[in-house]
């Protein structure tokens, strides 16, 4: 039966049924080479009459390199009165065919790096954008894509006429977008796709007011 010897310890660790010492294994993170890992956080607004299928967030790969999501956590709170209550919704889309970034309406954020030596400076190929902060109805505009048919993730919110103040009336509940841990395989952007985060009923209702944060982390490397 193999075995795995400690380099340190000297223990052994039995891979089957017999008994054998605990292993003990440290994740790395995904190799960078000459490249680097980045991370990026936001806040805007949506407002009234927000329009739909029009995006609020994006990120670009505008580099022959591949980008790899790491993270992709969102927020949606209400940040206003809301004169129609109800159930509104978000979509992640993928996009393929995306050679130009939106153009009107829109803000650069400055991303982080996640190490000063070895990496290259931020944000490496990618191009971010968001909507304006305090919110623009027509959104993000400008830009040529290609959206996948369906989207990679949808997530609801409920919003009240009356501006909640208690917590449980409105709890900040951050909705993780991806799943690329235990094995599945991660989104894996090639020059010209991305991602865009969008409206699908926004309500066209006189006021609407909610505050929107996006909290990215990637990876910028040549092969995956």
């Amino acid at each position: 039966m193999a075995v795995i010897e400690g380099g340190v310890s000297g223990l052994l660790a039995e891979v089957g049924l017999g008994a054998a010492m605990a292993q003990h294994a440290t994740i790395k993170p995904i190799p960078h080479g000459s490249l680097g890992h980045y991370r990026s956080a936001v806040r805007f607004a949506t407002v009234a009459a927000q329009a739909t299928i029009v995006p609020v967030w994006e990120v670009r790969n505008t580099a022959a390199n591949i980008i790899i999501p790491t993270r992709l956590r969102v927020s949606w709170t209400q940040a206003g009165i809301v004169t129609t209550a109800g159930r509104y919704d978000l979509e992640l889309r993928r996009l393929t065919g995306f050679t130009v970034s939106s153009t009107t309406n829109t803000v650069t954020p400055t991303a982080s790096i996640k190490r000063t030596s070895g990496m290259a400076a931020p944000p490496g190929g990618a191009a971010i954008r968001h909507v304006t902060i305090a919110g623009a109805a027509a959104g993000m505009t400008g830009g040529t894509w290609v959206a996948d048919g369906g989207a990679g993730w949808i997530g609801e919110r409920w919003f009240l006429a009356a501006m909640p103040t208690a917590s449980e009336l409105a709890p900040v509940v951050p909705w993780e977008l991806l799943d690329d841990v235990n094995g599945t395989h991660p989104f894996a952007l090639a020059q010209n796709e991305g991602l865009q985060i969008r409206p699908i009923v926004a309500g066209s209702v006189t006021s609407f007011i909610t505050s929107i944060s996006v909290d990215f982390s990637w990876a910028e490397v040549t092969a995956f």
